[in-house]
């Protein structure tokens, strides 16, 4: 029998005293979690708002009382920056029978008071000794990389139940502690976030994954939208847990296996029945959990606000769409050299910009610099988005931007406007109903933070083209605990590539919705003890998941 550390006594005398309410959980997050201590190596695919967070922990909690699990090595959470600073340390004081479990944060904040005393100090050496400001300014900013660098190892050392990183330092863990890697148990939270096979976080965990020591005996994957963009990413995800049992031992073999590639764009494309083949290999390490299955909560209403530029606007967007070039008035070239600098120099023109990026010499050093200058093209998206600000009459709302222009041109047409900040620091004044309109982009507010207690109007200025950005994002209020329907405006430029982006992002939830539909049919038929076999005559989608 292992010997219970200190602080594991202290949870299993708390716990013992106060028991979990039956209220206090759902029975469908008690079968998540009894599902995933079953399941040693899982992922649970659940949907945005169903409390997995809550799941995890009363899980860490149970098993941290049993005797076989205790063995003093500390719990890693994986996770978004904003998530892993802000909301897990929040619910793990939330609840009653998880406030007795203590954390370390392996993290270091900019406004941290030894960072910003290793800044000083290093800033009045430089000064005493005669160094010029730039000298100066560069030895600060190394002296705060040092310090940040210390806390963290600190942080990694500290003695707790859990550990909670950041994903964007994961890598820098698995290289310190390498062989003498001290966490069994790892969950990944967004492990969407894993979904690039070549990414540096997912080769660390890789490798620490494969160890010949067997490392981790325990990893969990959370994630809502699995594969929002392509099959291909189901791989590394799938990969951390079984280490290719399942989906092959690498991309190369997974793609020859369940894909064909378009000899034209060398794109990867989905056999006949490859996807139902692939959902069949994961389904009994997978749970499926979509909150329309378990809890009353009306769909986001989504409203296409159709924006109409004028001709001048419009003249200038088809010859740029036309010849990959425009000319302004000011006599300003703007060219697109690729289709995919076209795609997103269309976006600009769209939301009211053009970006022209040239190159120009830095007078202080002579090298060549990249020059970005904004031409400010037209304001009907502003005008759109005042009015529809008008109308909520001071409700709250989430206004979500895709491009820094768009920011930019936000901010200066309502100055009371809040940024969300990069740790999240701004969430409770939100909450609290005192900011009047936030600032979001998808992909840095589009995991796990809590914001539905602070209005449910959201307006996207620009549209991303990820499903998994566009749905997270809409998620944050959209989620358990939301009292009202959440409204989402879309602001789409007729005639222009935003209608085209629109009509993506739904063919591609469409396609995920069957996903998730045949993932849980084959675990429903798994569960049964039944064959897992390919139904040809069930209807297919039309539109083909690439």
């Amino acid at each position: 029998m292992a010997v219970l550390s200190p602080i594991a006594k202290q949870i299993r005398a708390l716990f013992r005293r106060v028991r979990l309410k039956p209220q206090q959980l759902h029975v469908y997050q008690r079968q998540a979690i009894e599902f995933l201590k079953d399941n040693p190596f899982s992922a649970l695919f659940i949907d945005m708002g169903l409390g997995k967070t809550s799941c995890v922990l009363t899980m860490i909690v149970e098993l941290l009382l049993e005797d076989g699990f205790c063995t003093g090595d500390p719990i890693l959470i994986v996770a978004p920056r904003r998530v892993a600073c802000e909301t897990w340390p929040a619910e793990i004081a939330n609840w009653l029978h998880t406030a007795g479990m203590s954390y370390s944060l392996i993290h270091a904040r900019d406004d941290d008071p030894r960072v910003r005393q290793a800044a000083a100090f290093c800033r009045k050496q430089g000064r005493l000794a005669g160094h010029d400001e730039k000298a100066i300014n560069s030895a600060a900013g190394n002296a705060e990389t040092v310090m940040k660098g210390r806390i963290r190892i600190d942080a990694a050392h500290k003695r707790a139940d859990v550990h909670i990183i950041s994903r964007d330092w994961l890598e820098w863990l698995c290289d310190y502690w390498g062989v003498k890697w001290p966490y069994r148990t790892v969950i990944i939270d967004e492990s969407s976030s894993f979904k690039d096979h070549k990414s540096g976080r997912f080769r660390a965990m890789k490798d620490i994954r494969c160890s010949t020591r067997n490392l981790i005996t325990r990893l969990h994957l959370l994630t809502a939208s699995p594969a929002a963009e392509t099959y291909e990413h189901l791989f590394p995800q799938m990969f951390l847990l079984d280490k290719g049992a399942a989906l092959g031992h690498n991309i190369t073999t997974y793609r020859k296996t369940y894909f064909s590639q378009n000899q034209y764009n060398k794109k990867w494309e989905l056999r006949p029945n490859g996807e139902k083949d692939i959902l069949a290999k994961i389904a009994h390490m997978t749970l499926v959990m979509k909150a329309k299955d378990y809890l009353k909560l009306p769909e986001p209403l989504i409203i296409k606000q159709p924006v109409r530029l004028d001709e001048k606007s419009m003249a200038l967007y088809r010859e740029l769409q036309k010849d990959f070039m425009v000319k302004l008035e000011d006599g300003t070239e703007v060219e697109a050299e690729t289709a995919a600098a076209l795609s997103q120099k269309l976006l600009q023109l769209a939301s009211g910009v053009l970006y022209e990026t040239y190159l120009d010499k830095d007078l202080e050093t002579d090298d060549m610099k990249k020059v970005k200058k904004i031409h400010k093209i037209h304001n009907f998206k502003l005008d759109a988005l005042a009015e529809l600000v008008d109308n909520l009459d001071g409700k709250p709302v989430i206004v979500v931007y895709h491009h820094q222009a768009s920011l930019h041109r936000i901010k200066a047409a309502f100055p009371k406007a809040v940024v969300m900040d990069k740790d999240g620091k701004c969430i409770p004044k939100w909450n609290s109903g005192k900011i009047p309109m936030l600032l979001v982009h998808p992909q840095s507010a589009g995991h796990g933070l809590n914001l539905q207690e602070g209005g449910h109007n959201m307006i996207f200025f620009d549209l991303p083209w990820s499903l998994e950005n566009y749905e997270q994002v809409i998620g944050r209020l959209a989620r358990q605990g939301q009292l009202m329907t959440v409204v989402v405006h879309i602001l789409s430029a007729v005639g222009t590539l935003d209608e085209a982006v629109f009509e993506a992002l739904m063919r591609k939830q469409s396609a995920q919705t069957y996903m998730f539909k045949t993932l849980k049919r084959f675990i429903a038929l798994l569960k049964a003890g039944k064959p897992l076999v390919i139904d040809d005559e069930e209807e297919e989608l039309e539109e083909e998941f690439v």
